[in-house]
């Protein structure tokens, strides 16, 4: 007897399988040059109009969702009007400002962007995308990052896996990005993203997904899930990403926190030895490459006394000034879509940097987007935590719970780097936290108090 499957079962299959597929591939840098458009000395992925690989399977997803829904007669569910409202302000501000954009056509595509991420926020929040099987995409993506950030670091170069995207890497070359102590140039591991800092932020997000899992385990899969953990750990110190670092603290704490409040103080044995696992995999690393982690981390002085830590510095606090500086002449309307490096050549013929984003995210969507897609981007940072400060059904949720905790570790980053609004991977991250952080304020807590994760 043949069964036939319906068209939307395929459909819906298909995105299920694409949207995996976009989280496992999402850091790649492998991309297609749609449209190369140089502009002097600015850095050509800023101006270049780009397809990554994570951009076809998200597309994908989109269309294989979109031709599911022909099927369907409930409509489109939203989310909480929180995050809905302002996310979809934030993507008509974009739109907005290609009438007053300084370079239009990079604006337009990157506002398109905008507009198919809010399309994949609706596919998180109507599929319910459960968080084990995010908990899966990312741990692999994490493995796939981390066999080869792990050898970069230890060879001190690049793998040979170009074909898929690696930069060749020699920490003696020019633009390549290195820690220094002083005496020595030591390579940050890229893996096979675009920047250490990007690499850093991915895997950074994806520990606290797994930390969310494995909490609510209950001994299924630990052996797994704490191997997986420590190799990533050991991976994004490698990256020596302080921002990243710094999220993973931040939403580590925050889930522990609230966990504890909901179960126990009992519960952390098992969370003391993951934890101590993953140390005993990374401590000889920190040992051996101590003045390197000292030098990230002002030991001795070290953001006035090394010039590199100096120079990044100084290249930050720039950057932010000048940003402020152009964001006064154009306060309504902003200087259009992702085109603030080229707003900043435009206004400054003579740069002592790179022509890049402030690193600030608010900034940089406020000089992009002009003052309301700001107050949009604002609302998105605040209005999950209002309400979850005032309902205590989320404070108990642990799906909110580490929902919140991603959503924490993403907006702490975005105190630091540009790279959560302006690049591919970053983008992904923040508007998967979003969607997250919608379907868990929808949906009732999957699992009591001490129980493992069901459906979910």
């Amino acid at each position: 007897m043949v069964t036939l499957t319906s068209p939307n079962t395929t459909a819906e299959k298909i995105a299920r399988f694409a949207f995996f597929a976009t989280l496992v591939l999402l850091p790649l840098r492998l991309r297609m040059v749609l449209l190369s458009r140089p502009n002097g000395s600015i850095y050509s992925d800023y101006t270049d109009l780009l397809l990554f690989l994570p951009d076809v399977t998200t597309l994908l997803t989109l269309i294989a969702w979109g031709f599911s829904r022909q099927f369907k007669l409930q409509p489109i569910r939203l989310g909480p009007a929180m995050i809905w409202i302002p996310l979809a302000g934030l993507t008509a501000s974009s739109l907005i400002s290609v009438a007053s954009s300084v370079d239009g056509a990079l604006s337009l595509y990157h506002s398109i962007r905008l507009c198919l991420l809010f399309l994949f926020y609706l596919y998180i929040v109507n599929a319910q995308v459960p968080l084990l099987t995010v908990s899966l995409a990312v741990g692999l993506q994490g493995i796939l990052q981390t066999v080869v950030a792990i050898p970069q670091s230890i060879l001190q170069r690049s793998v040979g896996l170009q074909l898929v995207g690696e930069y060749p890497l020699d920490p003696a070359w020019s633009g390549v990005s290195i820690v220094s102590d002083g005496a020595a140039r030591f390579l940050r591991a890229y893996g096979l993203s675009d920047h250490p800092n990007i690499l850093g932020g991915c895997l950074a997000f994806s520990l606290l997904v797994l930390l969310t899992i494995y909490l609510r385990s209950e001994g299924k899969n630990s052996l797994i899930l704490g191997m997986t953990f420590a190799l990533l750990s050991l991976a994004l110190l490698m990256t020596f990403s302080r921002s990243a670092w710094l999220a993973l603290f931040a939403g580590s704490v925050f889930i522990l926190l609230f966990e504890a409040r909901a179960r126990g103080w009992a519960f952390l044995k098992s969370v003391g030895v993951l934890f101590a696992c993953a140390a005993l995999v990374v401590l000889p690393f920190i040992v051996m490459n101590s003045s390197y982690f000292g030098a990230r981390l002002n030991a001795g002085g070290s953001f006035q006394a090394i010039r590199a830590e100096a120079q990044a510095m100084d290249e930050r606090a720039y950057l932010n000034q000048i940003a402020n500086q152009i964001f006064t002449k154009y306060p309504l309307t902003g200087v259009g879509m992702s085109a603030s490096p080229v707003a900043m050549k435009r206004e400054y013929g003579e740069f002592p940097t790179y022509y890049q984003p402030p690193h600030f995210t608010l900034l940089a969507v406020a000089l992009e987007t002009g003052m309301f897609g700001a107050i949009f981007y604002f609302l998105l940072m605040i209005l999950p935590w209002v309400a979850f400060s005032r309902r205590a059904d989320l404070r108990s949720n642990p799906r909110v719970v580490g929902a919140m905790g991603l959503l924490l570790a993403v907006t702490v980053v975005g105190f630091f780097d540009y790279y959560t609004w302006f690049s591919t991977p970053g983008r992904l991250w923040q508007w998967l936290a979003w969607g997250l952080v919608a379907v868990s304020m929808e949906l009732p807590s999957p699992f009591g108090r001490g129980q493992g994760e069901g459906e979910s």
